[in-house]
Order: structure tokens, then sequence, then C-alpha cells
């Protein structure tokens, strides 16, 4: 199905975002260090999150194709 396609692309879309951000916040230049840490730690739990969903996700999509 599509939607399952578009579903997974989505999730693993946010998590390259995510890990981009990370990456450009960590070579600013500009921020204070507690600025940088603060924003760094902020998306590493969005990161892990986004894991977490990429996770639930693949185990939902694994017991569907069991049951088919």
């Amino acid at each position: 199905m599509r939607i399952l396609n578009i579903i997974n692309n989505e999730l693993v879309t946010n998590k390259q975002k995510l890990e981009h951000e990370l990456e450009r916040v960590l070579n600013l230049t500009t921020d204070t260090t507690d600025e940088k840490l603060d924003l760094s730690i902020k998306l590493i739990n969005k990161l892990t999150q986004a894991d977490a969903d990429i996770s639930t996700w693949e185990t939902y999509i694994n017991k569907e194709k069991e049951n088919k």
C-alpha cells in the first residue's frame, strides 16, 4: 500500500531533518556553549523519539506481514 510507504518515508525524513539540525547546531559559532548545549539536548531527545517511532512502525509492519 502506498500509505505505508508514505508513513515510512515521513518518519525517516523527519529523523534526517533532526540529524541535520543537530549537526548545524553543533557547528554554530555564534551561540554560547549553554545555548548550544540546550539546543543539542532538545534535538537529541527528539531524535530518540524519532528512533522509537521508526522502531514501533517497523514492528507494526512486520506483524502485519506475518498475519497475511
